[in-house]
């Protein structure tokens, strides 16, 4: 009977020693079933239909075609973007895709009755892959809990809850990996020490608050990492951390759906001469606030192209920026913007601190922004 307990006791303490060693192995597996169980949402069945103003409505919080609760597939082409929209019982359900023409980006969103559960945004031939999940604390009620980036023959990974990542570098992963979070908790990184062309290096797969994407690596004097020479910094992607939901994505687009798809010439003049007040509808009587912000901020931000802001006025380009401000739910003093967000659907006035409602990259937007105006 002392036999049989040792015996126990022996496979109970190995059996603990092989949990410990293939925790990480688990949780990466736990995070691939997650990642498989997105992938697997089914594409509701019904009708393909193109969107328009005059059979499409949002009543409700619910999609209606014609009157009636839609479920089917919702196909766009606007001047600089076309895709599509999957939808059931008038919630977004599966796929949505959205290609940005000018910059050749493209976006697939996952969403689950209405709630977004995944982003694989391409540009340039890198893929990017975000998991998000349920955040009460959150104004989107989502936050990521997994990123992906894949080029080439190369992958990180990271899960941002349990602190597991992953490094692929031509084709083959590497080990003793280093999964971190900066003092700030703006940024997190996995990195590794591998050796490539003759030389050992350092790489960090960086991911900051903001959603910037970077690829750092250091060429070091041995494995000891004694000394260490900034190699290469790769920007891999952006991600936009702002969510709006689904619904929101889609009555923005829905508004923006009169536009021809040809975009056409904009005849303002460069410095604003000669325009006596315009409105902001004005541009272009088809394009809502947030369309035209988020196409200028595009422009500006993802194509480098800041010139498209001198075919604005200065007073064009104050209500641009300021629609910025409004997305974000900012309670403006002015009654010139006051009671002109006002009148918007999509305003909620909830903040009164400007200094904390934008990102960096929307800093430098703004910035931008108003070195045109003055």
């Amino acid at each position: 009977m002392k036999k049989l307990s040792i015996a126990i006791l022996i496979l109970a303490f190995m059996a603990s020693c092989s949990n410990k060693e293939n925790g990480n192995t688990k949780n990466r597996n736990n995070t691939s079933n997650q990642t498989a169980a997105y992938m697997k949402l089914q594409n509701p069945q019904g009708p393909t239909v193109a969107l328009n103003l005059t059979d499409f409505k949002i009543e409700n919080e619910f999609i209606y075609y014609q009157g009636n609760i839609f479920t089917g597939k919702v196909t766009f082409n606007l001047p600089h973007k076309s895709g599509y929209f999957f939808v059931s019982n008038g919630k977004l359900e599966g796929e949505t895709e959205i290609n940005y023409k000018l910059s050749g980006t493209k976006k697939v969103q996952v969403y689950e009755q209405g709630k977004l559960v995944k982003l694989t945004q391409t540009e340039n031939n890198i893929i990017t892959e975000v998991i998000y999940s349920d955040d009460p604390n959150s104004i989107s009620n989502r936050k990521i809990v997994q990123i992906t980036t894949k080029y080439d023959k190369n992958s990180y990974s990271m899960d941002l809850q349990s602190m597991i990542g992953s490094i692929q570098k031509n084709g083959k992963f590497i080990k003793d990996l280093n999964v971190e979070e900066n003092k700030n908790g703006d940024e997190k990184y996995v990195s590794a020490v591998f050796e490539e062309n003759g030389g050992v290096y350092k790489t960090y797969y960086n991911f900051t608050r903001d959603g910037a994407i970077s690829e750092i690596k250091y060429k070091l004097d041995s494995k000891n990492q004694k000394s260490e020479t900034l190699s290469e910094i790769r920007k891999l992607n952006d991600i936009n951390t702002v969510l709006e939901n689904g619904l929101t994505l889609f009555r923005r687009i829905l508004s923006s759906s009169g536009e021809s798809a040809t975009p056409e010439q904009s005849s303002a003049q460069p410095n604003g001469e000669n325009i006596s007040n315009p409105t902001p509808t004005q541009t272009n009587q088809n394009e809502d606030d947030l369309a035209l912000l988020d196409r200028v901020y595009d422009e500006v931000m993802h194509k480098n192209n800041p010139d498209i802001l001198k075919t604005f006025s200065k007073r064009q380009l104050a209500y641009i920026r300021n629609t910025l401000f409004a997305k974000k739910g900012y309670i403006f003093t002015k009654p010139e913007y006051s009671n002109y967000f006002s009148q918007k659907s999509w305003y909620r006035g909830t903040q009164t601190n400007q200094d904390t409602l934008l990102n960096e990259e929307e800093k430098r937007f703004i910035d931008i922004f108003r070195r045109y105006e003055n």
